[in-house]
């Protein structure tokens, strides 16, 4: 019996992983990237003999990474290695003042102490309030669906739902760091996790104050050879479990027949898949 067929579109960071996992699972698979490269936001380029990063410029949670290696029982150092930072970022004032991201609480508490005049209790309780709401919350919706009844019926539930304060739902990131926080710079530093998904502070609920944990509880990793070698980790991956990639090819739309995706269409050309 012949195989289905799988095609992915799109080789970012998302399509790659999918392409791998499936290609595990033995399905032969087709990435249709409309660039010349893959990665998407996920690039590099070159200029005058230096590299620049494009897109992300932090790495969080490698164990998302490892998880697909380990998967495909590939050894991850044979491909990509990392190692974590001390400090996380440099935030710059127009006051002159310059403040380290520890990714030790303790550490980025006293740093606070130190350039602001923060207290390093209100900082450390910050953080482990943004820990137990990523733990509890974020790590539920993130890996199930809202739209499933299953998910509502988690023996998790109760406890995710019993960490959520009143406050996280019906401030803004901004109102909310402002009550925890004296010095201006410092609600400034922690407005600024909004805009990890483009938000603003003054608008996103209280509950992206568990963003922080990812940078300062949970640590911040280097890839060698910046993060272009994640892209090229997971490319060189998928090759090996038998990916195919096809670049320059943009995906003019999606074949469908009596509510049944049966393709795409590539530079005019049909392409079936299942």
């Amino acid at each position: 019996m012949q195989k289905r067929k799988v095609i992915i579109i799109g080789s970012g960071v998302a399509g790659l992983a999918t392409a791998i996992r499936m290609a595990v699972m033995g399905y032969p698979v087709n990435v249709y990237e409309k660039n010349p490269y893959p990665g998407g936001k996920l690039s590099a380029f070159e200029k005058k003999g230096y590299h620049f990063d494009e897109g992300p410029s932090l790495f969080t949670q490698p164990k998302h990474i490892e998880e697909l290696f380990l998967l495909a029982n590939e050894p991850i150092e044979k491909y990509f290695t990392y190692e974590p930072v001390e400090i996380a970022c440099k935030y710059f004032y127009e006051n002159g003042k310059v403040i380290n991201a520890w990714t030790n609480s303790s550490k980025f508490a006293l740093e606070l102490k130190e350039m602001v005049n923060e207290d390093p209790a209100a900082v450390i309780n910050y953080l482990k309030r943004s820990e137990d709401l990523y733990e509890n919350i974020g790590t539920l919706f993130l890996n199930h669906t809202l739209h499933k009844k299953g998910t509502w019926l988690n023996k998790r539930i109760i406890k995710a739902l019993g960490s959520v304060g009143f406050s996280h739902l019906f401030s803004s990131l901004h109102q909310f760091n402002s009550k925890q926080f004296s010095s201006p710079e410092t609600i400034q530093l922690f407005d600024r996790f909004a805009t990890y998904n483009g938000s603003s502070p003054y608008k996103s609920p209280a509950m992206m104050s568990m963003i922080p944990h990812l940078e300062l509880n949970d640590g911040v990793f280097y890839p060698k050879g910046g993060m272009i070698a994640i892209t090229n980790a997971l490319v060189n991956l998928a090759m090996v479990q038998g990916v195919q990639f096809n670049f320059n090819s943009p995906v003019q739309r999606i074949i469908q027949l009596q509510g049944m995706v049966k393709g795409v269409v590539v530079n005019g050309q049909n392409i079936a898949a299942d």
